[in-house]
């Protein structure tokens, strides 16, 4: 059987980005400016709060749910900001979260995409005319631009190879295209 949830229509985007943490049994999504929505039970339940995160700019544009730590979520913005959120099942609204936003990102995360554990990342963006693919060796620490010779386009999605941190796949407005090593500005 199926029950009918009501959020406001005025939170969120049309195309609402999310993720479900399967372990903790709960729906994250984006929701107003600086803010999550924390959906907990949403099988049968509807039960959500607006969660505020005080150092976060724009609009959630992406949401990744780490498959290696419990509660811990990866927001992307519409301010080009990655933000990790520790704890976010329980997160306390108007605290901070952590930044880790690739130092000259620029434009709209349309992905963040977590390797075998939490230091390997890849954020994507979707805008012409910047770095759309920049990768972390080092949970977010720093960042390496890996466009290359990617030609200059929205990039939507990435994900690593499974099981190997140095192979990526990538959804473009183009297609999508594969690269056998993530070598910075040498990756082809």
């Amino acid at each position: 059987s199926w029950t009918s949830v009501n959020f406001s229509s005025t939170a969120g985007r049309f195309i609402n980005p999310f993720d479900y943490e399967n372990t903790a049994n709960i729906m994250y999504c984006a929701d107003v400016a600086s803010s999550y929505r924390r959906w907990t039970n949403p099988q049968t339940g509807s039960t959500s709060a607006v969660v505020a995160v005080s150092n976060m700019a724009g609009n959630v544009t992406a949401v990744s749910v780490s498959p290696n730590t419990t509660n811990r979520v990866f927001f992307g913005t519409s301010s080009a900001q990655v933000v990790r959120v520790d704890a976010a099942d329980t997160f306390v609204s108007g605290t901070a979260g952590v930044n880790i936003t690739p130092a000259g990102a620029s434009g709209s995360v349309s992905n963040v995409a977590v390797g075998t554990d939490d230091n390997n990342l890849i954020a994507v963006y979707s805008n012409f005319g910047i770095n759309n693919v920049w990768v972390s060796t080092n949970g977010g620490t720093s960042w390496t631009a890996s466009d290359a010779n990617l030609p200059d386009m929205p990039v939507r999605w990435a994900l690593f190879r499974p099981g190997d941190n140095t192979k990526a796949y990538i959804a473009t407005e183009t297609g999508v295209w594969e690269t056998q090593l993530l070598n910075g500005a040498a990756t082809v």
